[in-house]
């Protein structure tokens, strides 16, 4: 099967194997960087599974904040997400059975969306983490029935309606009725604060994700690696034949 979008993929590099599961690893606003590729290797050899990111923007890239803006201003959410639909069946023909999702900022709203458009067509997906993001009402997320999900937000993310505090306990008392549901809170965090290379900690500055130049960063280390080992036991966990 052809897809109309590029798509990057990532196997373990370690022995750990995860057979027939596949993670499909969404961008943030800024395209497809090198940052989320190194993400989806990391996920790769953490929890034995096959990733894959699809290229939502088809090869465009927002090197600037107002750049990014527009790309994911003029997403199509219902396109790309007939488009995700192809790439799941296509790696189920692959013979992979168990598929998950992971996504950061935009990719977390791009997680839930995939994840509920899956379940409407009676083709749930396993498993869907999405990181600091939420889809649109258009997506009914409340149907989740069949679909585990794990969420992570910041407690100072000032992302009003789309992962605020108040966006994070609207989506948990939406998902009531999933798979399994955990959603993690992490109170002195701002926005993106899984992202930890020196690009992307610039950028979060700019845009007031972050609230001093020294403190906050130094202190997200244990937090950062606190989501991310219950971000690999969680896929795991419900990856697992």
């Amino acid at each position: 099967m052809s897809l109309p979008f590029t798509t990057y993929t990532f196997d373990p590099k370690t022995e750990k194997k995860l057979p027939g599961a596949a993670i499909i690893v969404f961008q943030e606003w800024w395209g497809v960087n090198d940052f989320i590729k190194n993400h989806a290797q990391i996920i790769a050899d953490k929890t034995g599974a096959r990733t894959v990111v699809p290229d939502v923007y088809k090869g465009k890239l927002g090197l600037t904040a107002e750049e990014a803006s527009h790309l994911m201003t003029n997403l199509d959410w219902d396109v790309a997400i007939g488009e995700m639909e192809l790439l799941v069946t296509q790696l189920r023909e692959q013979g992979y059975n168990s598929i998950g999702a992971i996504g950061f900022c935009m990719g977390g709203g791009l997680t839930l969306a995939l994840a509920a458009h899956a379940a409407k067509i009676g083709k749930p997906i396993q498993v869907a983490v999405p990181c600091y993001g939420t889809a649109p009402a258009t997506f009914d997320v409340t149907n989740l029935k069949d679909t585990a999900v794990q969420g992570h937000f910041g407690g100072k993310d000032n992302v009003v309606g789309f992962s605020d505090p108040p966006s994070a306990d609207k989506l948990e008392a939406q998902l009531k009725n999933a798979k399994d549901l955990e959603i993690h809170r992490y109170p002195d965090q701002g926005h993106a604060f899984l992202n930890d290379d020196d690009w992307t900690v610039t950028k979060r500055k700019e845009l007031g994700f972050v609230e001093s130049d020294i403190e906050p960063i130094s202190a997200e280390k244990a937090v950062r690696e606190q989501a991310w080992g219950r971000i690999y036991s969680y896929l795991i966990k419900h990856l697992s034949n």
